[in-house]
């Protein structure tokens, strides 16, 4: 009884109802294609295929681009004062092929995510592979705060920094400063303090002290409407780690280590002192967050889908199911309910992201 919705499957018209679920199941539910099929059979009484089912999403897709959403989001994710991104490693049966060579992309696909840290906005985006130049290709004009996990490719976009041959550019990128995952670097003192000898790594564990009495500390001036922490206390909490960080380099410099190279211990160190004053960013800038969570917590439709469906089929189905996700949890943050931001999507009404005014 429906308008058609545009698309004709074996002779006959679907309504939005259908066409709705079916997206609901499998772009927001994770479920996977045939049995989403199997599902809108058991919920409507309506033998769908499993082909409608791959077309409502495809249509989904269509709308978004032409609608231009992800230059919407594109636009008001790099109008944010505070990001935060990580990446994680998919299975693609085809992978993406070289426009030049025709041979496939060297590296694993993976999904990369750029998530405001409140988790207003989350931008999902399919990579053929985790190069420094794919990683950093969304994040070029950003000139805010970044929130990342230690992965060495964000590095290059301070300024200053010469990107080289890896990333293709030179010039370095234009980010107010970047914030190392504090929950990242206390896992890694966690491995670091069960290799032992006894208590040699104990200093790991005084830097995950220190970090969260300093969170402690950070949250509590917030509550107090203060803008910064009493420079005395910050002087104090930084010393005990350095001294943290010094003790761990001394006592791991020449201990010898089964895997080869560095001893853990010691690589830990240097990498805190090296990279201390971004991982002390929020306690400078109150306007950052001390962790990627907000990114991680944004990978994990991906996972999720992989684990139900086990694989995309090719990068252009990777990269239709980002999209659609991207839509779908922003869309929802901003009060839309699912069926409501697919609905208002196929009727070419789509919800949009715009600019926070700063």
């Amino acid at each position: 009884m429906a308008c058609p919705p545009g698309g004709l499957v074996n002779g006959i018209s679907y309504g939005p109802v259908l066409n709705t679920a079916a997206v609901a199941l499998t772009a927001f539910g994770n479920v996977a294609t045939e049995r989403a099929a199997l599902l809108v059979d058991m919920l409507y009484g309506q033998n769908v295929s499993a082909g409608f089912v791959d077309r409502a999403n495809a249509r989904l897709a269509q709308q978004l681009t032409a609608s231009g959403f992800a230059e919407a989001m594109q636009a008001a994710l790099m109008g944010e004062p505070v990001l935060t991104a990580d990446e994680s490693p998919v299975e693609v049966v085809t992978p993406a092929v070289d426009e030049t060579t025709g041979q496939p992309v060297s590296g694993s696909p993976h999904v990369m995510v750029i998530r405001t840290p409140g988790e207003r906005l989350v931008w999902l985006t399919a990579l053929d592979s985790r190069s420094h130049k794919d990683v950093l290709a969304s994040l070029r004009t950003f000139t805010g705060y970044l929130i990342v996990d230690g992965y060495g490719a964000y590095l290059k976009l301070l300024p200053g920094v010469r990107a080289g041959k890896r990333d293709g550019t030179d010039a370095g990128g234009v980010l107010a400063g970047i914030q190392q995952c504090c929950q990242h670097v206390m896992r890694r003192c966690k491995q670091v303090t069960k290799l032992g000898p006894g208590s040699l790594q104990a200093w790991a564990g005084k830097i995950t002290g220190v970090l969260k009495t300093a969170h402690t500390e950070v949250e509590a001036a917030k509550a107090r409407g203060e803008t910064a922490l009493d420079p005395t206390l910050l002087a104090d909490l930084r010393a005990r780690y350095d001294d943290a960080v010094a003790s761990g380099i001394t006592h791991n410099r020449h201990r010898d280590w089964d895997g080869g190279g560095n001893h853990p211990g010691y690589a830990l160190g240097v990498w805190l002192k090296t990279h201390a004053d971004q991982v002390w960013l929020f306690t400078r800038h109150f306007i950052v967050d001390w962790t990627s969570n907000a990114a991680e917590r944004g990978v994990k439709p991906a996972k999720r889908h992989q684990a139900t469906s086990g694989y995309w089929q090719t990068d252009q189905t990777l990269d239709r199911w980002c999209t659609n996700q991207s839509y779908l949890i922003s869309a929802r943050n901003h009060g839309l309910t699912i069926l409501e931001a697919i609905t208002r999507a196929l009727t070419g009404n789509p919800w949009l992201p715009t600019i926070t005014a700063a």
